[in-house]
């Protein structure tokens, strides 16, 4: 019961950190155009990259991930459904006997069309979010997206975060740990984030 407690608090700590991911969903989820609309925005970035369409499942991202969720196991609350994902991995309960010992890994991920403008316009939005730094990567910039992290303690929690906005969908990745420090950096966690496009 301890440890079942332990690891719900774990998550609601990684939800919490997430808030930039559901920010980005929820501010986007109507103002991006459709598919021909969006293409029509200015953006100067290959119609193929920045993509994760090869995604189906909480297994398929698990699996682009690479090693970061090796030795945890996916929750039985993990979704992935039409164009949006929710898929949380944690420390198994079998091996969870104190707080330290529990990591989580979640990752948010939603298909939409963005063009440039929109892309600008809530990069805008999110670079006055406290706490949330913009990162200036080539690899996002090489497909005309952007990239943020995000890293927060709370009640002995650590957490970083990274969420990568594209022209075709965002994807966000929380890594949280007992502790001072998470159990992957922000860089880290920005790296799983790039695993997860085409």
């Amino acid at each position: 019961m301890t440890t079942t407690m332990r690891r719900t608090a774990v998550t609601a700590t990684t939800m919490g950190v997430l808030a930039l991911g559901l920010l980005l969903a929820g501010c986007t989820s109507g103002g991006a155009g459709d598919g021909d609309e969006a293409g029509s925005g200015g953006s100067s970035a290959d119609s193929t990259e920045g993509t994760f369409d090869d995604l189906a499942s909480c297994d398929d991202v698990g699996s682009a991930l690479g090693g970061v969720v090796d030795g945890l196991e996916l929750r039985d609350d993990s979704t992935f459904s039409g164009d949006q994902a929710n898929c949380q991995w944690a420390t198994p309960t079998t091996e969870a006997t104190d707080a330290a010992d529990v990591t989580a890994i979640v990752v948010l991920a939603q298909r939409q069309e963005f063009s440039a403008d929109d892309i600008s316009a809530q990069t805008s939005q999110i670079e006055g979010t406290e706490g949330v730094e913009t990162v200036d990567d080539s690899r996002v910039q090489a497909f005309g997206g952007q990239a943020f992290s995000q890293s927060v303690t709370q009640q002995g929690i650590t957490a970083s975060a990274s969420t990568v906005l594209s022209p075709h969908g965002l994807v966000a990745v929380t890594a949280t740990g007992a502790g001072d420090d998470a159990p992957l950096s922000t860089d880290e966690t920005l790296d799983a984030a790039y695993g997860l496009f085409d």
